[in-house]
């Protein structure tokens, strides 16, 4: 009963910090913020979490196994040409916006605060050298396929889609009451692949 009780406890110290650092920024939020919600004592948070920096680096390597990791699998899993797995990631990642929506938007919230930050930088940029490396590879994949314009340059194109993406999702959480979401997703998506593809590509099979 005590592991059940302590690994809860854990869960509510991450999910209470990760909604801070959202609100406020890591850097703006304390421990004092953290523990005050979760309603522990500085001692009993401690025997969690050594420091707030643990608790962020535990946030950022949970962010690359179910945001990233998990939508490599699943793009994996699916069939398809490169357009189709590119859809796959759009689709991956707008459920999982709406499902975890602090965790889906925790590192375009905070990597312009992090980022000069030693103790961070490096786990974050390899997080998005995950990312890139993998958009990359199926754009590379859809050059070859010949339904992706061959003049593309893989990488760059890798970058603007996450640039693109973290720019939908601040702007989905700003106006989300204004915003279709279905509709805003498609608009994203259709923006995206269709200024991507070769001719081939914009030609659906009869």
């Amino acid at each position: 009963m005590k592991r059940v009780d302590g690994e809860e406890t854990r869960r509510k110290i991450v999910l209470t910090a990760l909604e801070f650092f959202v609100r406020k920024g890591y850097h703006a939020t304390s421990i004092s913020d953290i523990m005050n919600k979760v309603g522990l004592s500085k001692g009993a948070l401690y025997a969690h979490f050594k420091s707030k920096g643990e608790i962020l680096l535990f946030i950022i390597e949970r962010f690359k196994a179910r945001a990233v990791d998990e939508m490599i699998q699943f793009v994996n899993d699916g069939e398809g040409n490169a357009l189709d797995k590119l859809n796959r990631c759009i689709s991956f990642n707008a459920r999982f916006a709406t499902e975890h929506e602090n965790l889906c938007v925790f590192l375009t919230f905070l990597t312009t605060e992090l980022k000069a930050d030693v103790d961070f930088e490096p786990l974050l940029k390899g997080v998005y050298r995950d990312y890139r490396d993998f958009i990359s590879g199926i754009i590379r994949q859809g050059i070859i396929q010949g339904v992706v314009d061959k003049k593309t340059d893989p990488d760059l194109a890798a970058l603007t889609f996450m640039a693109l993406h973290d720019g939908v999702l601040h702007q989905w959480v700003l106006n989300r009451g204004l915003i279709d979401t279905k509709q805003y997703v498609k608009t994203f998506r259709e923006i995206f692949i269709y200024g991507l593809a070769s001719d081939k590509g914009r030609t659906k099979p009869k």
